[in-house]
Parts: C-alpha cells; sequence; structure tokens
C-alpha cells in the first residue's frame, strides 16, 4: 500500500435490509457495494464511474460514515474510521467533506447563505469569533466565483450553478483533506458544468484536497480524474491510470462504457455499429453467479457463470475482475 495515503478504503461492504421473503422467508439484502478497495494520495482525483445503481452513491457515503459499512474499513490518517462512535468521528468531518448532486435539495432553505457557508466553522472552530467568521465565510464567497454581499440571501435565489458554488464553500470553508463529490454538476447546463469543475481543479491545486469524484459522465471524468475506478452491481470492475484507462480499457464493461459515449463525427454510421451494452443491469438484491456483468456481457462463456473473478493487480497496479481480458486482448 503507499505509504502517503490519505484514504483506504479496504474490502468495504454495505447492505441495505429488504425484509423477508413472505411471511416466514428468509431475510433478503442489498447488497450495494461489495468488498471494494482502494487508496487515496493528497492532492488527487479519484474517478469513480458506472450506470445508475451501481453502488457510487453508496460507496460515497460509506467512506463519509453517512452509511456505515457492514464490513471492511475506511482509514483516514490510519485511523479506522468504522471503528469510531458517533461522538468520536466528529473532529474527522472537518477533514471529510462532501458535495451532492442536487445543490438546492442539500442546502437549508431557512438558512441564510453566509449561515449555510459559516456552519463548518461554528461547528469545529467554536472559538472563533462572529466578525472573523464573517471575514471567513466573505472569502470563501468570492473565491467560489460569488459576491460577499450575497451572503444574506436564501438559497432559493440563486441558479443550479451558484447554488453548487454555495456548496463547495460550504464544503471547502473548513479546510477538509478528502472532498467526495457525488454527480456535483450531473443536474447544470453544460456550460456550468464546466466552470464548476474547472472551480474544484483550482481549489485542489490551491488546497491540495484529495477527490473522490463520483460520475456516470466518462468525459467529466476523465477531465477531473488521475485514476479511474468503474463499478457494476457494487464491485469493481477494473481501475488504472487515466490515460492507460481510457487508451486501453481491459475489462469488457469499462469498453462498452467508453464506446458509448457520442463521439462528434458526422461520417459516423451509428446505425450500423454494434450495441456493446445493451439492455438493463440486473438487480442488486440478485445478482447473477460468476461475474456479474456476464448476462449483458458479449463475450460471456459458460465458465463465467461460475467463481467469482478475482480482481488482479496487473503491472504499473491497475486493477481488473475478468478470467478472460488476456484471451480478449489478444484477439
Amino acid at each position: 500500500m503507499a505509504s502517503d495515503a490519505v484514504l483506504r478504503v479496504a474490502n468495504v461492504t454495505v447492505d441495505y435490509p429488504l425484509g423477508r421473503a413472505g411471511l416466514f422467508g428468509p431475510r433478503r439484502i442489498l447488497r450495494a457495494v461489495d468488498d471494494v478497495s482502494f487508496e487515496l494520495a493528497p492532492g488527487e482525483c479519484l474517478g469513480v464511474v458506472g450506470e445508475s445503481g451501481c453502488g457510487k452513491s453508496s460507496l460515497g457515503r460509506a467512506i463519509l460514515q453517512l452509511v456505515r459499512p457492514t464490513a471492511g474499513s475506511v482509514s483516514f490518517d490510519g485511523v479506522d474510521l468504522c471503528r469510531l462512535s458517533t461522538a468520536a468521528l466528529k473532529p474527522y468531518r472537518r477533514d471529510l467533506q462532501v458535495v451532492f448532486q442536487d445543490p438546492l435539495a442539500s442546502l437549508n432553505p431557512r438558512m441564510t447563505v453566509a449561515e449555510i457557508v459559516g456552519e463548518p466553522l461554528a461547528v469545529h472552530r467554536p472559538g472563533i469569533d462572529a466578525r472573523a467568521r464573517q471575514r471567513e465565510v466573505d472569502r470563501m464567497l468570492e473565491r467560489v466565483g460569488l459576491r460577499a454581499g450575497m451572503g444574506g440571501r436564501y438559497p432559493n435565489e440563486f441558479s443550479g450553478g451558484q447554488a453548487q458554488r454555495i456548496s463547495i464553500a460550504r464544503a471547502m470553508i473548513a479546510g477538509p483533506r478528502v472532498l467526495v463529490c457525488d454527480e456535483p454538476v450531473s443536474s447544470l447546463d453544460v456550460s456550468i458544468q464546466a466552470q464548476i469543475c474547472n472551480l474544484l481543479r483550482e481549489l485542489q491545486r490551491e488546497t491540495g484536497v484529495a477527490l473522490v469524484f463520483i460520475s456516470h459522465d466518462l468525459a467529466i471524468v476523465r477531465y477531473m480524474s488521475q485514476r479511474v475506478l468503474v463499478m457494476y452491481l457494487g464491485r469493481v470492475m477494473e481501475e488504472g491510470r487515466r490515460d492507460a484507462f481510457f487508451a486501453g480499457p481491459r475489462h469488457p464493461y469499462s469498453q462498452a462504457l467508453i464506446a458509448a459515449v457520442p463521439v462528434p463525427d458526422p461520417d459516423r454510421d451509428i446505425a450500423g455499429e454494434e450495441a456493446l451494452l445493451a439492455g438493463d443491469p440486473p438487480s442488486p438484491a440478485n445478482p447473477p453467479s460468476g461475474c456479474v456483468f456476464r448476462t449483458r456481457c458479449r463475450h460471456a462463456v459458460a465458465a463465467c457463470a461460475g467463481d467469482r473473478p478475482p480482481l488482479e493487480t496487473l503491472d504499473g497496479g491497475a486493477r481488473v475482475a475478468c478470467g478472460r481480458w488476456r484471451e480478449l486482448a489478444g484477439n
């Protein structure tokens, strides 16, 4: 393991109870995250990608301990957060912050912007006086592209892009070391998406904060991240350095995701292309045996229904969970 990792996620599993199957049936669970591991270095951005329902958001919430993992560990600076009580977690909340997908839904409509952005200072730096706190709030609002005078307004007076800037200001004002961004631009217009992504990159360069950037948009992940982790039905299918991943994805699911990205080529015959990713994912409450992607994989063979393929570590640190990737790479 890397000695400088600020965050280590080891074999994390997140289960949600579904109740019994019938009156006397066994208790059922939905395994949203299944044995996921990775490390994150200071100042690094890890892009987490996959279709809706693949467990990306549940993984993000497990990192933040908003959802307690069923198994595994989440270590920050060598401290396993999963072993800490709610009260003992409080000092670490300053270092682990989040930006959610819907900014207006994540901001308290009854609080002014100044109160929202200043709240982390009141919680984590209670010794700071009101005047100093206001100066910090004004400085942070200006840093994210808003005017300090906007602090007296309420969230519903802002556009979606402005509201997301407020969310970022609130997350960054306490000086976190890890920031989980859960689909932070998916609800915004394309031009605003670029502005928010540029803002996050600038803040990352200035502060050294490490990002876990969750998204279904591969183009944005390619722009933001240094490494990419691909999830499907709660499991890691592939992980690797960004440039190597996009140049030559090894897992059939990764290949299908990249092939599905629209290409602005008027000469491209889209109708004549073979679909690499058809249908919807199976229910995570009843995943396929063996390789969970096999029911949608055009390369699947009978052996894929057997044992679960291990997440193999390759030269250069890349990882892939496919028993046929070498065979397919030779074709």
